[in-house]
């Protein structure tokens, strides 16, 4: 931000020796960055061109009077912040209050006294500094409010990467046992509130222990990510949530899915499961890895009063399905 002493003035005057004394006035003064327009128009062109803080502006020239440029210098949106003196030889009011409702600063009468000349540039140059201080301290905060918008921004993105890696297991990348208490109890509570089914699968791998022992637990840990995948693309829809249930053990939520339903999409992801053919030489079932699923579902007018109830009777279901053979689904029933 310049001081006044290093502001650039313009004198624009068609009279040449006008110019030259009103610049040796203000030199004098301590203002040595000066510029001399003999006309309105020429006057315009450097304003275009160079910073301006203050036109010394005289009112009769010919072509394009004061008026006139001061006209055109208020309806330029970058202009009109310019501060305008405008000096003239006649000592007329209505003149005087033309100039002012256009705009101008102030109004000297010519032959001007020197330490009015100097109270009233030093006035206008400290308006305008204060004006470019103004403006230069908008655009820093309007810069400081986007960098903390981006910075918010960019903080919400790590927050919600952050939530969602709180929602996954870390070695399948599936949903973790935390996230599945939630969606479950929400599910739960939307079934109740909606009136609509619900079901729950929970499945494991046949011998997976066995498999551990055979393989070593880095084949386990693989095994356990190729069973999640394989489980993941037999479900299709994307509200129902696949998650890993703790160890060897899975849970799948399916929202307003009634039995048949679930029972159709468990065999989709024993198949699946099955299918890919990842040997398991220690199984007493299959040469395959293998799965176990148990489901149970809530209807409408189903009595169970807590989503824990549902857990149980999806573990009973598995329960005896491995009990029966394993590698097979088993639907949940009041009688077993």
């Amino acid at each position: 931000m310049p001081e006044p002493n290093e502001s650039n003035l313009l004198i624009v005057d068609d009279d040449q020796m006008n110019r030259e004394i009103l610049c040796r006035h203000l030199k004098n003064l301590g203002y040595a960055n000066i510029t001399l327009a003999e006309s309105g128009q020429i006057g315009l062109e450097i304003v275009a061109t160079q910073p301006i803080d203050l036109i010394l502006l005289d009112m009769m020239m010919p072509v394009m009077n004061g008026l006139e440029m001061l006209n055109h210098l208020k309806e330029n949106y970058q202009w009109r912040v310019i501060p305008v003196i405008i000096i003239s030889a006649l000592d007329e009011k209505e003149m005087m209050l033309a100039c002012i409702q256009k705009g101008a600063e102030d109004y000297l009468i010519k032959p001007y006294d020197r330490v009015l000349l100097k109270a009233r540039v030093s006035a206008c140059l400290e308006k305008k500094i204060l004006h470019d201080r103004e403006v230069l301290n908008n655009q820093k905060l309007e810069a400081a409010y986007k960098e903390l918008a981006i910075a918010y921004h960019e903080l919400e993105v790590v927050k919600n990467e952050l939530e969602a890696l709180s929602h996954r297991d870390g070695l399948t990348g599936i949903a973790n046992r935390r996230y599945f208490d939630t969606v479950l109890e929400r599910e739960w509570n939307a079934a109740h509130r909606e009136k609509k089914c619900l079901s729950l699968i929970l499945f494991d791998i046949d011998y997976f222990k066995k498999y551990n022992d055979t393989y070593g637990h880095l084949a386990g840990d693989d095994c356990l990510c190729q069973v999640a995948i394989a489980a993941s693309r037999a479900i299709k829809r994307p509200r129902d949530t696949l998650a890993r249930y703790g160890g060897e053990e899975f849970a799948v939520i399916l929202p307003d899915t009634d039995a048949p339903g679930a029972e159709f999409c468990a065999n989709q992801i024993r198949f699946a499961i099955e299918n890919l053919h990842i040997s398991h030489s220690s199984s007493q079932i299959n040469s395959y890895v293998t799965a176990s699923l148990g489901l149970t579902t809530i209807s409408p007018h189903t009595q169970i009063s807590t989503s824990q109830q549902l857990i149980k009777e999806a573990d009973l279901a598995l329960y005896q399905a491995k009990h029966e053979g394993r590698n097979r689904v088993k639907v949940w029933t009041t009688n077993g």
